[in-house]
């Protein structure tokens, strides 16, 4: 089962899948990218992450459910600065992010150079230079279609994920700050 999950026709809950889809979203001010991977959501934000001018980073990981008794909130890392530390914070816990609908975790520059949003509905949203991204998911054959998250749909807590959600608390000195609203999301 997948982090995201809806009933299918016999009453049976099974994995969502976008379909590698992307659409540019209107926000108030500017415009968003939103993105549905069919899998690999961890290589489409690294890869839109590399596009970035200045390779400096910062995670934002928002646990919103703990099933080992962590503090809900947001955590942010200590500047990441480089690429390759950030691959391998995502590569260590690649599964955990992929399967788990306990959290958001969010990859940001210090320079404004973009942010990249990956939420609990198995969707990024990435902010900065979208033609940078759009470019990365042409090369990935992914096809520009609006969509939307689908209800009802229910969020895979797997019970065999509970430790790697301490290891990766532990990964960094996190900075702790309550949840804000808006990051609970159904």
């Amino acid at each position: 089962m997948g982090k995201l999950a809806v009933l299918n026709e016999s009453k049976e809950w099974i994995s969502h899948d976008y379909g590698d889809v992307f659409f540019r979203q209107p926000m108030s001010s500017q415009e968003r990218l939103v993105i549905g991977p069919s899998s690999e959501h961890v290589e489409v934000m690294l890869a839109s992450a590399r596009t970035w001018p200045t390779q400096q980073f910062y995670v934002l990981y928002l646990l919103l459910i703990s099933h080992g008794g962590a503090e809900l909130g947001r955590y942010q890392s200590p500047l990441i600065e480089s690429f390759e530390d950030l691959q391998a914070f995502f590569y260590t816990y690649q599964t955990f992010l992929e399967s788990d609908g306990r959290h958001h975790i969010w990859i940001g520059s210090p320079t404004d150079d973009g942010m990249l949003v990956y939420d609990q509905h198995n969707i990024i949203f990435g902010y900065g230079d979208l033609s940078s991204y759009e470019q990365v998911l042409a090369s990935r054959a992914f096809s520009q279609r609006e969509f939307r998250i689908p209800y009802p749909h229910s969020h895979a807590f797997p019970a065999a994920n509970a430790g790697q959600e301490q290891e990766l608390l532990r990964h960094f000195p996190w900075q702790h700050s309550p949840l804000q609203k808006g990051d609970e999301q159904d």
